[in-house]
């Protein structure tokens, strides 16, 4: 009986020992040069492609006459048009799987977002196109990144965050996601240079 309750303890140590090793945070990248030009080469990128979202932005509001960005918050309420949950990019110490993964949500689907963008501008699909590129490839970089270094990714389903705006306010809507994803790439700076400390 006491070999057989001495089993019993063991398996249930080596369990406890193996959920313990799960839970464990993964180990700190500050120091990791790979993960420093990782860092590097990608907030450079972000803010790239935050320069060509804002002069998108800024193009889409003079040719079409949209009104403050005052007036065009309160349509962004009706159509429902929220910002990306950063959540867990500001966290001290940064969680950076969190982070990472977070960011991932927020390019797919603001990659969604631009297809449904060029439909509605035509006239800019060169542009919305060069943004949806440059999305795609920070978003590969990301996704290799949490590989190399370990980090459990999310899988996304194809058909997913669709939007629809009302036929009168189409073009305000593709402003207003565009001037979101201008603030996205914003806090994605932030959070890359946050993990990055």
């Amino acid at each position: 009986m006491n070999s057989a309750l001495s089993g019993i303890l063991s398996l249930i140590s080596v369990a406890l020992w193996s959920r313990l090793c799960s839970a464990v945070p993964l180990a700190e990248f500050s120091g990791d040069p790979g993960f420093q030009e990782f860092i590097r080469k990608n907030r450079e990128f972000v803010y790239k492609i935050k320069s060509d979202v804002t002069a998108l932005k800024n193009l889409v509001h003079k040719d079409f006459k949209l009104g403050s960005d005052d007036e065009l918050s309160m349509v962004q309420g009706i159509l429902g048009i929220n910002q990306v949950d950063h959540s867990h990019c500001p966290k001290n110490p940064c969680d950076t799987e969190g982070c990472f993964n977070q960011i991932q949500t927020g390019l797919h689907t603001y990659h969604a977002y631009l297809s449904y963008i060029a439909q509605i501008l035509p006239s800019y699909a060169g542009q919305v196109a060069a943004l949806q590129l440059e999305n795609t490839n920070l978003s590969s970089n990301i996704q290799l990144q949490m590989e190399e270094s370990g980090m459990s990714t999310v899988t996304y389903p194809q058909a997913e965050n669709q939007l629809s705006f009302p036929e009168t306010q189409r073009v305000m809507g593709s402003y207003l996601v565009l001037r979101n994803l201008q603030k996205f790439m914003e806090m994605t700076f932030r959070a890359l240079r946050h993990c990055s400390a």
